[in-house]
C-alpha cells in the first residue's frame, strides 16, 4: 500500500509560504513517510524538476490550473516534459494584470538546492481564459489526467458550479469531507483525498492510499489513469 499526497504547492504558488522549497518538503515527506507526493503549483510548472532532483522517485508531476469559470483542476503527468509542454501552452491563456508581490504574494523558483533563481512575473493565481470544458480537453491532449479539485470548496466544481459537469474524460475528483466524498461516489467518481499544502505541516494532513507494492511514479500514474475504487482508497474509503 503507497501513501500519497498528490495536491501540495511549493514556493512558485502565491498563495504559498515561501518555506516550500525542494528541502523542506523533501524533509517532511520522509518525516511523515509519504511514498510519493505531486507538486502542483498553480497555472505553473517552473519548479517541477527541480523537487523531481532532489525528491527523486518521489514526485508525479502535476499542475493545479483555474478556468475561466474559476474552478480549480489538477492534473497529473508521467512525464516532466508533457507537464511543462502543457504550462507553456495555457501561459498564453493567462490575463495580464499588474503583479505586485508584496500584496499578491511571491512567485518564486528555486534550484534543487533551495537557491533563488528568479520570481515569475506572470501572476499565476488568477483564472485561464478557457474554459472547463477546454481546459479538460487541453489536459488530456497532454496525455495528462485531469482531476476537480477540493469540489465542496470555494473554487472547487461544486462550490463554482453547484452541479459535476457531464464530462466523461474526468473520473477523479479530490473531496474535502465525507460529505464530498460521498456525493462525488453517488455520482460515479473515484475519490483522492490530498492535503492542498500550502505550508511545510500541512503536509500528509491527508492522503490517498494506492493499492500498489512499487511506488514508482509511472506505475502510481497508470493507476490514476485508470481509477477504480478497489485501487485507489481516500481516508473515507
Amino acid at each position: 500500500m503507497i501513501k500519497a499526497d498528490l495536491h501540495v504547492h511549493s514556493c512558485l504558488s502565491p498563495c504559498a509560504q515561501i518555506t516550500m522549497v525542494p528541502s523542506v518538503i523533501s524533509q517532511v515527506v520522509k518525516e511523515k513517510q509519504m511514498d510519493v507526493i505531486s507538486i502542483t503549483d498553480h497555472n505553473g510548472c517552473h519548479n517541477l524538476n527541480s523537487f523531481a532532483k532532489k525528491i527523486k522517485n518521489r514526485l508525479i508531476p502535476g499542475v493545479e490550473l483555474t478556468s475561466f469559470e474559476e474552478v480549480h483542476v489538477l492534473a497529473y503527468f508521467s512525464s516532466i516534459e508533457q507537464a511543462l509542454s502543457l504550462c507553456n501552452f495555457v501561459r498564453s491563456f493567462l490575463p495580464k494584470v499588474n503583479y505586485d508581490p508584496e500584496i499578491m504574494g511571491y512567485q518564486i523558483v528555486v534550484d534543487e538546492q533551495d537557491q533563488f533563481q528568479r520570481l515569475e512575473e506572470d501572476f499565476l493565481g488568477i483564472a485561464l481564459q478557457l474554459s472547463l470544458t477546454d481546459l479538460i480537453e487541453i489536459v488530456h491532449s497532454y496525455d495528462g489526467i485531469p482531476v476537480y479539485a477540493h469540489i465542496e470548496r470555494r473554487f472547487g466544481v461544486l462550490y463554482q458550479l453547484g452541479i459535476f459537469p457531464r464530462n466523461d474524460q474526468v473520473k477523479l475528483v479530490e473531496a474535502r469531507s465525507r460529505e464530498g466524498w460521498a456525493q462525488a461516489v453517488k455520482s460515479g467518481f473515484v475519490v483522492l483525498s490530498n492535503s492542498d499544502a500550502h505550508t511545510p505541516d500541512e503536509i500528509g494532513c491527508r492522503f490517498t492510499r494506492l493499492k500498489v507494492e512499487d511506488s514508482n511514479p509511472k506505475e502510481l500514474f497508470n493507476i490514476l489513469s485508470m481509477p477504480s475504487r478497489e485501487r485507489i482508497l481516500s481516508v473515507w474509503d
